[in-house]
């Protein structure tokens, strides 16, 4: 026994069926590029049938999804108030209503 594979009657190993670079594609929802740029960067093992033609086993892609999963923590015991800044222009931001600055002017020039 390999893994958890059980030999056959005549002591050979079942080999799974190998994916085409189209039908990891389209499991990632990427382009083909996409996948082909992935085992060039090492980041998607394959099996390199020939120098031109790539086929994927389901443990590598399933690994590779694995690898790049994460899980988002949500503190639920700390919750902060989203805080949007002020809007530009008006009585908020300078302080000072412009009606207040035109009493003071006035007052100044008297």
């Amino acid at each position: 026994m390999i893994g958890n594979q059980h030999a056959n009657q005549n002591g050979s190993f079942p080999i799974a069926q190998l994916l085409t670079v189209a039908a990891v594609a389209s499991i990632l929802g990427v382009s083909p590029k996409t996948v082909h740029k992935l085992v060039r960067d090492g980041k998607l093992p394959c099996v390199q049938v020939t120098t031109r033609e790539r086929r994927f086993t389901r443990e590598q892609v399933q690994e590779y999804i694995r690898s790049q999963s994460t899980s988002i923590r949500i503190d639920k015991r700390d919750p902060r108030p989203v805080k949007s800044p002020s809007k530009k222009g008006g009585a908020k931001s300078t302080g000072v209503s412009g009606t207040d600055l035109r009493k003071e002017i006035r007052s100044l020039c008297r």
